[in-house]
């Protein structure tokens, strides 16, 4: 993890590596919390770490169904079944 130190008003720069828009982060102020402001490319996704969490925690759920159904569907789960 890179830590990095910012006064109010200062920001940092998040260069993507497939060359597209740049991504910067500024600390609009900071109180009792700090507030951050983002000005990503259109079409970048920001999320909150927790609601990201269980954005991927629901995710991984709907996939694990359709896994299993998928393995049914090409007659893999029989085939284990004859060898075990």
């Amino acid at each position: 993890m890179l830590v990095i130190s910012r006064k109010q008003e200062e920001s940092i720069i998040i260069e993507p590596e497939n060359g597209g828009d740049p991504i910067e982060i500024k600390i609009i102020s900071i109180d009792n919390q700090v507030k951050v402001g983002i000005s990503a490319p259109r079409g970048c996704k920001i999320w909150r770490n927790e609601l990201y969490r269980t954005i991927e925690l629901n995710r991984s759920a709907a996939a694990a169904p359709a896994a299993g159904s998928l393995r049914r569907l090409l007659g893999k789960d029989s085939e284990e079944k004859k060898d075990g």
